[in-house]
């Protein structure tokens, strides 16, 4: 592919098929024609918008990692199948090629059948960054007919409990919305995808090799896939199951010394040589030095030019060459992962060193000197919860999960208490002003009047509320998970540019079920509560009263969840495309369809209240086992409100991702200082500006295995994650 524009018909494109003028950036960013060409099949139209946002994430992601413009010269060799891989005569010619020059690496994959892979490395090697540069490369060159090559993380599958075809199709849904799992399974039994895995060691020890199985059995020796390891966990694996069959294993080399000398001078600007010249003297006069076996390793290296990139700190590269303060590589590698969170948050303004592009918003005011002292700590307590739950990915929608669950039912529920107490104080104070004051009154003594027993209602009915939803809140965790998951879907009127529905009736009445019992429970809830005060008070039929308004408020809630919720299963369809793999575009989807709830389904719940209420009371004939029950228009409308206002923000808080975001990483984990003001903010930040974190679809994740855990150790001198 050429870097000039080119337009006309693509060769081995049928009759009906248009291309449009590719636009061309760059050496780097060379946007392929074939993801802009139009196609009246379905499959072959999502293949080319697939392929489309895997270039754009991956391309944009790369820049970040500054794979560009001077990737680290890792060589991959084919290794002694005997040792690690499959049969010679089954994983064919050897494969060999370096990470600055993908080009012919990349065709000769792509010619191999079946186009299979495993790259082995040691911890830093460079598998990911290798497996990223293969995918943009394999996009690059894509043509028709070609599959899409989709990187992603293993560190979520769960061998035993899920194929891995089908957690490739939830994977791909979940990261790129805009397609449907009908879609996907398409796409996959028409061969347009190439699954590309990266990290079997992520996964418990236990479970490699029952992975291996899953992966041979789910995906045969004809069909494509490329998979990333350790080589010391893989080999640990095989000897247990079986290796990634009829895939040529390749494995990364470690860095020679005159390597590691000519990337840390191209990197440097040619005004900054002469800082690094005392450096790179030392590896090469020196190769079995600690500076040079240390620098030898990619992680490393990419941590020495970043520790030392700004010529204005303390910082000179040349002290690593000090045997005396670093006799060993070991003692290297600590001091640059320390180093890493001073470097990048200084305590004077940098500009962004991507001044093309939008800069992420602050997550602080100003710089100052405890800044990296606070980013420390933040980012320490980030990489504790994701080692204490043995994982990599960061997500935001589980930042809360850095608690105990009681602390969060407790915060949750006092949160939503708080919130449900307020409405009730305001409504209750404009009814009892507006209609319940003595007739003569004036203004004063009836607001006087309205704002009394507005305080009064909003502490009598704000502990039950926040017992309420704290309760639900916890059950909801035990049955489906930690945390929310986010909506990958909006709400919208219409299906997106008239795709179908991706709600079935099936699912819709689902739906609608589980609404219904939710709602059951709650107005049940309520109802209990009523009887529990009847006999506080000494009313001798408060059993009665009880039973009835369990019954009463049951169905009423029954009836208005299990309506909202199909409504809203009705409305989902998939979001757009540009949200599909950005983190806050995620999280402005889901606050999004959380406050279309509350403002348009919202007073649909509160008619729904009046009307079944009036339904109810004629139903009963106004009474039921001799407990008179009543729907007077004035508080009918009042309880409308109260269902509609108070419910609906306590569930919204208590219930969805954005609203446990809001009470836990917005307000309660800022104010005990184990997260800034603006989380989001800084996650971006130390993606996008400090290379602290790196993004995989919708989620964050340390730059690397050995950072998180670096960061985390300081667990055992704090004491910040226990609440």
């Amino acid at each position: 592919m050429t870097t000039e524009a080119a337009g006309g018909q693509w060769p081995g494109f049928g009759p009906g098929t248009v291309i449009n003028l590719a636009v061309v950036k760059g050496d780097h960013n060379v946007q392929n024609n074939y993801f802009i060409t139009k196609d009246p099949d379905p499959v072959e139209s999502a293949t080319r918008h697939l392929a489309g946002l895997v270039w754009e994430q991956w391309h944009h992601e790369a820049e970040l990692r500054d794979l560009f413009p001077v990737p680290i010269p890792v060589l991959w060799r084919m290794t002694d199948g005997g040792n690690l891989g499959d049969h010679d005569h089954l994983t064919g010619a050897p494969m060999a090629g370096s990470a600055s020059d993908l080009d012919s690496f990349a065709r000769s994959f792509s010619q191999r059948q079946p186009q299979r892979l495993t790259i082995l490395g040691g911890a830093g090697s460079g598998k990911t960054t290798m497996a990223v540069l293969l995918v943009l490369e394999l996009l690059r060159q894509m043509k028709g007919g070609d599959r899409v090559p989709v990187l992603l993380p293993l560190a979520s599958w769960r061998p035993a409990e899920e194929h891995p075809k089908s957690w490739l199709i939830r994977q791909i849904v979940d990261t790129y919305p805009f397609l449907s799992a009908r879609t996907v399974r398409d796409l996959l039994n028409r061969r347009r995808i190439l699954p590309v895995l990266d990290g079997l060691d992520e996964l418990p020890d236990l479970e490699r090799p029952l992975a291996l199985r899953k992966l041979n059995s789910g995906y045969p020796a004809h069909e494509p896939l490329v998979l990333t390891c350790r080589t010391h966990d893989y080999a640990k694996a095989i000897k247990k199951g079986p290796v990634l069959r009829s895939a040529p294993v390749v494995e990364g080399r470690p860095l020679t010394a005159e390597a590691v000398a000519g990337y840390l001078l191209d990197h440097a600007t040619p005004q900054q040589r002469d800082r690094w010249r005392p450096l790179t003297d030392a590896v090469t006069r020196d190769p079995d030095g600690p500076a040079a076996q240390a620098l030898s390793v990619p992680l490393l290296l990419w941590l020495c030019g970043k520790v030392h990139e700004d010529p204005d700190q303390d910082r000179n590269p040349g002290d690593l060459a000090n045997r005396n303060a670093f006799p060993t590589p070991e003692k290297i590698e600590q001091h640059l992962l320390d180093s890493l969170v001073p470097a990048v948050y200084p305590s004077d303004p940098r500009d962004s060193p991507h001044p093309d592009r939008r800069a992420p918003r602050r997550w602080a005011r100003g710089h100052g000197p405890r800044e990296a002292e606070r980013a420390a700590r933040w980012l320490g307590h980030l990489a504790r919860h994701l080692t204490k739950r043995e994982q990599t990915d960061l997500k935001w929608w589980e930042l809360g999960t850095t608690m105990h669950p009681s602390a969060r039912m407790t915060v949750i529920g006092c949160a939503a208490g708080i919130c449900v107490g307020a409405v009730v104080f305001l409504v209750d104070t404009v009814f009892v002003t507006v209609f319940a004051a003595r007739p003569g009154w004036g203004f004063p003594a009836r607001l006087a009047k309205g704002l009394l027993v507005g305080l009064a209602d909003a502490l009598i009915n704000g502990p039950p509320a926040a017992l309420l939803f704290g309760l639900a809140h916890r059950v909801r965790q035990a049955f489906v998970g930690a945390a929310v998951e986010p909506s990958r879907m909006r709400i919208g009127t219409r299906g997106r540019s008239g795709a179908p529905r991706t709600r079935s009736v099936r699912d819709i009445l689902k739906q609608v079920r589980t609404g219904s019992l939710a709602g059951f429970a709650g107005g049940a809830g309520i109802g209990l509560l009523f009887g529990l005060w009847g006999k506080g008070v000494g009313d001798s039929r408060w059993f009665e009263i009880g039973l009835v308004a369990v019954m009463v408020y049951g169905a009423q809630f029954g009836l208005v969840f299990g309506l909202v919720s199909g409504l809203v299963a009705w409305l989902e369809t998939p979001i757009d495309t540009d949200s599909a793999v950005r983190p806050r575009g995620l999280l402005a989807t889901d606050r999004n369809n959380v406050l279309v709830q509350l403002l348009l389904l919202g007073p649909l719940a509160g008619v729904t209240v009046m009307v079944g209420s009036r339904l109810i009371v004629g139903f009963l004939g106004g009474s039921l086992w001799g407990v008179p029950v009543t729907a007077e228009p004035v508080w009918t409308i009042r309880f409308a409100l109260l269902t509609a206002l108070a419910g609906g923000l306590g569930a919204a808080l208590s219930m969805t991702a954005w609203g446990e975001w809001v009470v836990l990483a917005h307000v309660w984990l800022p104010l005990t200082g184990r997260l800034p003001w603006r989380a989001m903010a800084f996650l971006e930040d130390a993606h996008q500006e400090r290379g602290v974190l790196r993004q995989a679809g919708a989620v964050f994740q340390f730059r690397h295995a050995r950072l998180q855990e670096r960061l985390a150790r300081p667990a055992e001198a704090g004491a910040d994650d226990r609440s």
